[in-house]
């Protein structure tokens, strides 16, 4: 059973605890770290509010390494051995020119995106020209 609020609804309020009563009492020397922190939690609830992320990314994978299938359920796992075996292949040179150059690039561009919108949702924003 779901009990309310959310996840990424008490990261949020942490995070503006944190920005609004927290930083304006600390000294200047420590205002950094907490406004490291707010960030990392800003991340986190993006991350959390992007379900599928993961699997998207691993299913590009997928699509790109013939006869690789990812096993059990641990996504982290999965993407870790796609990662690494898709790193392999280019390497290798599997992905050098023509058409598995241009689908290599495409699953690149989409990665980067998708790891923007949660890491630095500004900075894709920009490279868009679009606000966040």
């Amino acid at each position: 059973m779901k009990v309310e609020p959310a996840a990424t609804d008490l990261l949020a309020i942490a995070r503006a605890t944190i920005l609004e009563q927290v930083v304006p009492a600390l000294p200047q020397a420590q205002r950094y770290a907490a406004l490291m922190a707010a960030n990392a939690l800003a991340i986190a609830g993006r991350d959390l509010a992007t379900p599928g992320n993961a699997a998207a990314e691993i299913a590009r994978i997928a699509s790109l390494l013939p006869g690789w299938t990812p096993t059990g359920g641990d996504e982290a796992a999965a993407l870790r051995e796609g990662t690494a075996r898709l790193a392999s292949a280019i390497r290798e040179g599997r992905y050098d020119e023509g058409e598995a150059r241009a689908r290599l690039m495409e699953h690149l561009r989409e990665t980067a995106r998708a790891r923007l919108a949660v890491s630095n949702p500004r900075a894709l924003a920009r490279e868009q020209g679009t606000s966040p």
